[in-house]
């Protein structure tokens, strides 16, 4: 199976639901018995244990037929890595203009995950799915991207669709490093109602603040409960920018 469809049935498996075949199999035999003019008590009685013990074994063998060649949430995470580090590879420094020649240090990744209604986006793409380890993954994400050049700081951001592998929502930015004012990860307000129903009223995040503007990229929350890996990498760009600003307003 291609990657990108492996991907896709990661997040969109889902098993079968008890009530809903019960309620069939219910249904069909007490079709069958009115048919066949034998609704009595016992016929009932019958009806009813073989309905509880066929649904319960069809139930166990589409679960199993159905998490069959699922891939493992370290594969997911390592192709997200890898699809992520491809997208950041060039196009960030094709918008903002410049080469790898042009940077005085590492670009860096901020990660964080989209669940609620993006403008460009299929709702249908918009998923979200609990992992072994108890963290949730997400196929829509938001990338944040920060080159250093010796006079500019500069930002690239995009929403990334990965069971497409597309990217739109693309904006770029650069600004003087005197024009920074602040570098954080903080506790933010934010007002997303997710795909669940749920409402994202405080979430973690990154922000840089500047004279007259603001980044903000939010990387986690009660409710989204990422794994701390994307938090390690805004925390990651908290320390570098921080250390590029102290040696450029020397």
């Amino acid at each position: 199976m291609e990657k990108r469809e492996q991907i896709k049935k990661y997040f969109k498996i889902s098993s079968p639901t008890l009530l809903f075949i019960l309620g069939v199999l219910f249904g069909l035999s007490v079709l069958m018995l009115r048919l066949t003019e034998g609704y009595d008590a016992e016929s009932f009685f019958w009806t009813c244990s073989f309905v509880f013990g066929g649904a319960t074994v069809i139930y166990f063998l589409i679960d199993y037929a159905s998490k069959q060649n699922i891939v493992s949430d370290s594969q997911m995470d390592s192709w997200l890595e890898d699809d992520i580090a491809e997208v950041i590879k060039k196009r960030p420094y094709d918008k903002l203009g410049i080469s790898k020649a042009d940077l005085v240090a590492e670009s860096l990744l901020v990660l964080g995950p989209i669940y609620w209604n993006v403008s460009g986006f299929d709702v249908k793409d918009i998923l979200m799915k609990k992992g072994k380890d108890g963290f949730n993954r997400y196929s829509i994400w938001t990338i944040q991207v920060f080159a250093f050049t010796e006079n500019y700081l500069c930002s690239y951001k995009c929403n990334y669709n990965w069971i497409k592998n597309t990217y739109i929502n693309e904006s770029t930015n650069e600004f003087f490093y005197k024009d920074v004012v602040s570098v954080k990860t903080d506790t933010v307000s934010s007002a997303y109602t997710l795909m669940n129903g749920q409402r994202l009223v405080h979430s973690e995040a990154f922000q840089l603040k500047l004279a007259g503007d603001e980044i903000t990229v939010i990387t986690n929350d009660d409710s989204l409960n990422t794994s701390s890996v994307m938090v390690s990498k805004a925390e990651k760009a908290v320390q570098s920018i921080r250390a590029m600003l102290r040696d450029k307003k020397k």
